[in-house]
């Protein structure tokens, strides 16, 4: 695509330096109409290169609105990143504390489980001696020996002391079995849970690592997006460059030949009287006669209809047709109804007018061109809605609209 943009350049470029308007050969209608027809088809390129330019702006429009959505996605990602990591954070401690807490469990069981095992060394210890000693009868020999009421009332107080500790250490043994059964139910379930905590952790993990590899697909994405439209932006605006300056190329080729062709015409009419004739002379005043002939129609109504100019023809010739003022031509283009037609803006005093030419055979001046009062810049012809050769003329006190509120009769103004 660039090199063909660049190929057609270079051949506009190379065709405006082979070309001199200082060519002896006579310069032709059909050179003018070639250059035309190649500015026509630049203009049509460039057309095609506006619908595509269009097409790439709602393209890029597009992967704009597809960019915002992955920005968004992207948005969501990081929030969810966050909240996992977060998750992940708050788990550890929790696991962190139940590891602490298990190790707690581990002591108080394995204290529990000391206490336990002493109490059954004590217990095995009075059951040996009971049955060494007769069991509960060993207790009565002891009340039944006493040598006095006193010393029985000893020896009962005695008896009863250690039959309670035994009762209070068969009680202590039973409430450290319970504890070392709570805790160790405690120490299971905080197991449990501790596994399952590491099993979410892990899950979660998991997820974070996907969140963060859909992370970077995104990020791919969107910087291959972004690469795309900047070298669309880029190949379009070369192409929309490179066309400009091809048109102006050929433009520049087109100027030269018109200028050229109005020198000859130039010489053509000051050696013939005939042809001298037929070109107006410069008069004073703001406007001049934009060509030589009778008025044929003038400014009003007509036919049912307004005529918002007047019409100049001189019988069965083709006249050059002048610039009615110094101005500035704004639009020179082949019109269906106007046929070759030339506008040309003018300041009078700080006042705006439009001159309007219409129904040439062909035009010698193109858009953007400077013209002085009574430059050649065509000839009457019958192009467009015309019944005839002649020349319509319009003015406008202000710029020219459709509607053609600002016309006035040229009558009014031309010296």
């Amino acid at each position: 695509m660039k090199q063909k943009i660049m190929s057609l350049a270079v051949a506009a470029v190379v065709g405006v330096t082979s070309f001199s308007p200082y060519v002896a050969a006579a310069v032709s209608n059909q050179e003018i109409q070639q250059k035309r027809n190649a500015i026509n088809s630049i203009q049509s390129k460039q057309s095609s290169l506006q619908r595509k330019m269009s097409k790439a702006d709602q393209q890029i429009e597009q992967l704009q609105t597809q960019q915002a959505q992955l920005a968004e996605e992207m948005k969501k990602l990081d929030m969810a990143v966050s909240e996992t990591s977060e998750k992940i954070g708050n788990l550890s401690q929790t696991i962190d504390d139940t590891k602490q807490d298990i190790q707690v469990l581990k002591k108080e069981i394995a204290e529990v489980q000391a206490r336990i095992e002493k109490r059954n060394e004590l217990l095995k210890e009075r059951v040996r001696s009971l049955q060494q000693s007769g069991g509960v009868i060993s207790y009565l020999d002891v009340l039944l020996g006493s040598q006095s009421f006193s010393d029985f009332i000893n020896r009962i107080s005695a008896v009863t002391t250690i039959f309670e500790a035994d009762k209070q250490i068969i009680k202590e043994q039973e409430a450290d079995k319970a504890l070392k059964e709570k805790k160790e139910n405690e120490l299971t379930s905080k197991l449990t849970a501790l596994q399952n905590d590491l099993k979410e952790l892990e899950q979660l993990k998991q997820t974070l690592n996907q969140q963060m590899d859909e992370k970077g697909q995104l990020i791919a994405r969107l910087k291959q997006q972004e690469q795309d439209v900047s070298e669309q932006k880029l190949a379009l605006a070369e192409e929309q460059e490179l066309l400009k300056k091809q048109e102006a190329a050929i433009r520049a080729q087109l100027q030269q030949l018109l200028v050229k062709q109005q020198q000859e015409a130039a010489r053509s009419s000051s050696s013939s009287n005939s042809s001298s004739s037929n070109v107006p002379p410069v008069t004073s005043g703001a406007f001049m006669w934009p060509a030589a002939g009778s008025v044929t129609s003038g400014f009003g109504p007509r036919g049912g209809e307004y005529h918002y100019g007047i019409d100049i023809a001189k019988r069965g010739e083709s006249v050059p047709v002048v610039a009615a003022a110094d101005g500035y031509v704004f639009r020179s283009y082949y019109s269906s109804s106007y046929g070759n037609v030339v506008f040309i803006s003018h300041v009078i005093n700080g006042q705006v007018y439009t001159t309007v030419y219409a129904h040439m055979a062909s035009r010698l001046v193109s858009e953007g061109q400077t013209v002085s009062k009574g430059q050649i810049i065509g000839y009457t012809g019958n192009t467009g809605q015309s019944w005839g050769v002649h020349l319509h003329f319009e003015l406008h006190r202000g710029p020219w609209n459709a509607a053609k509120s600002n016309a006035v009769n040229p009558l009014s103004y031309i010296n």
